[in-house]
């Protein structure tokens, strides 16, 4: 059977790579995960040796790949017969990667059947260069074949592989479980790649696709019993904008699961309906997005369609029935003055977030966004680089622009400490990054911990994991 190297470099638990392992180990091939911890790489060099792996595999989205490039460029070195495959979503969008020298194949779209497909055809010495969904370089050709439709039948995939992670990184055996009940996200916000994702599988099935309700509740009592679980985590990109499966499921979920459990919603999609079943069936807290006090900003810039009045019913009925909610926003859109960032402070002090959260928005290249700050010449980083920083700096042309930055760290304390507003109007103009930096860290564990339900000592543990990736070069891999 075919062995296969999955390389990452965070300390963290990836369903998409679960889910490939245990396809890949249903039909007994060989899977381990190595995990590139900052000063460590050559220890991990030398427990691949010793797996012997016939393909190492790099799951990257943008940005990380720029890491991950690096890091196939050292592996290449030392295992030089060993097929390099990345995958994800930066191979999806961007498989031009495949020209690095030290990548050998990209798969673009889905995985678990492309992936299981060339560990079969390389166990068995067949050729594999027109394997659906990869791009194959052979004898310096590009083979680049055709997007296999997508899996319509989510049930027929066994449940993710999570002993891959826990018997290597016990640390990663956390009181909450993820896991996902579809895939696929029916809107069409201008940031995210889904848009671009629907495209690409244009006349390949059915882009948003749900499991049964049963496939899902045997998954979750089968976690239930086998890991300490205090606390589950739905990770899909909107649960219930299926009404009448979210309602069938939670109906199972109380009366055969009985444990907590978290989940992200939409604000136009929630009635109280909802809300009460989720409360019924011991939903703890939920996420949701706001992006910008700015009706504006939110639904013709971001392209969100939800307006003030819908956010303020959903965080009422969450109120009403005591769910607690984590808001995402974003600061520094496009054309976002300094009044459009405080508008987004006042709304999340209106509807009294419990547990506030902000990035600074990244235009990803291949985004209707992306295209939009080119076309429109407000983009102030390099493309060509896909240099992100969610929490350090904008890269767009603001007239505001180190004040709406000041006020992203300074974010978390603004909301819940209103009577602060007036030194934080002052503080934003003046020079203190390492302390708005660390005043931005603090607020971001506490809501964290807070809205995830887990424990001080694995939000800590979890934090000094991956200290090397905030501290230090974020791709760093030598």
């Amino acid at each position: 059977m075919a062995r296969i190297a999955f390389v990452q470099n965070l300390v963290f638990e990836y369903l998409g790579t679960m889910y490939l392992s245990s396809v890949l180990k249903n039909k007994g091939h060989k899977v381990n995960v190595f995990i590139d911890q900052g000063r460590h790489l050559y220890k991990m060099i030398g427990e691949i040796k010793n797996f012997n792996p016939d393909i190492i595999g790099f799951s990257c989205t943008t940005g990380v790949h720029l890491w991950g490039v690096k890091a196939a460029g050292l592996l290449k070195k030392e295992f030089s017969n060993v097929k390099i495959i990345f995958g994800g979503p930066h191979s999806t969008f961007f498989p031009e990667i495949i020209n690095e020298p030290s990548v050998d194949i990209i798969c673009r779209g889905e995985g678990e059947y492309a992936l299981l497909e060339l560990a079969d055809k390389i166990d068995s010495g067949k050729d594999y260069h027109s394997i659906l969904n990869l791009w194959v370089k052979k004898d310096g050709v590009i083979f680049k074949n055709e997007i296999r439709p997508l899996i319509a039948n989510l049930d027929e995939l066994p449940f993710p592989d999570r002993s891959l992670y826990i018997r290597k990184h016990p640390s990663l055996n956390k009181s909450q479980k993820k896991f996902i009940v579809g895939r696929g996200c029916p809107f069409s916000c201008s940031y995210c790649f889904n848009p671009s994702l629907r495209e690409l599988y244009k006349g390949k099935g059915s882009y948003v696709r749900l499991r049964n309700v049963e496939n899902v509740i045997r998954e979750i009592k089968e976690v239930k019993n086998e890991y300490r679980t205090k606390l589950f985590y739905i990770q899909d990109d909107t649960f219930a904008f299926n009404k009448r499966w979210a309602l069938d499921f939670l109906e199972q979920y109380k009366k055969e699961v009985k444990i907590p459990f978290i989940c992200p919603i939409r604000a136009d999609l929630i009635d109280e309906e909802i809300v009460k079943n989720l409360k019924q069936a011991g939903c703890q807290n939920v996420f949701f997005g706001l992006e910008s006090g700015s009706e504006n900003i939110r639904n013709f810039i971001l392209k969100k369609q939800i307006t003030d009045e819908q956010i303020y019913k959903t965080a009422n009925l969450l109120r009403k029935y005591r769910i607690g909610f984590r808001t995402y926003n974003m600061f520094g859109s496009p054309n976002e003055s300094l009044q459009d960032a405080f508008k987004t402070i006042e709304l999340n002090i209106k509807i009294k977030t419990d547990y506030p959260w902000s990035s600074l928005l990244q235009p990803f290249p291949g985004t209707e966004l992306g295209e939009y700050v080119k076309q429109n010449n407000i983009f102030e980083g390099d493309f060509s680089r896909f240099d992100m920083s969610f929490f350090k700096k904008s890269n767009i042309k603001l007239k505001d622009k180190k004040e709406i930055e000041n006020l992203h760290k300074l974010f978390f304390f603004a909301v819940k400490f209103p009577f602060l507003l007036p030194l934080i109007k002052w503080a934003i103009r003046r020079e203190c990054t390492l302390l708005y930096e660390t005043l931005f860290l603090v607020g971001y564990m506490y809501s964290f911990k807070r809205s995830e339900g887990i424990t001080w000592s694995e939000t800590v543990c979890m934090g000094l994991n991956n200290l090397h990736n905030f501290f230090f070069s974020r791709y760093r891999c030598q």
